[in-house]
């Protein structure tokens, strides 16, 4: 049996997968009704660093996702993607 195979089909680049990161946490942000400082004060990370998020200006870290995510009682999740579906 070769265990060399891939097997794996990549539907997004990284570069694809930022951007969506990006807009789905604009969407939670929104659909949580948070602004960018209420969103601040509740996850105690400053408005700027969630606002260069929301830019693209800024690569945040797993930990930095989950210092925000964390306090309002949301984590981070791996799952599979489709290529044209988000889940």
């Amino acid at each position: 049996m070769d265990y060399d195979i891939n097997y794996i089909e990549a539907s997004y680049d990284a570069q694809e997968l930022n951007e969506i990161f990006i807009k789905e946490f604009i969407r939670f942000r929104k659909e949580n009704n948070l602004t960018q400082d209420l969103f601040s004060k509740y996850s105690n990370v400053s408005r700027t660093k969630i606002a260069r998020i929301e830019s693209g200006s800024c690569s945040p870290t797993i930990r930095s996702i989950l210092e925000i995510l964390a306090p309002i009682g949301y984590t981070l999740k791996i799952e599979k993607v489709k290529k044209g579906k988000v889940i």
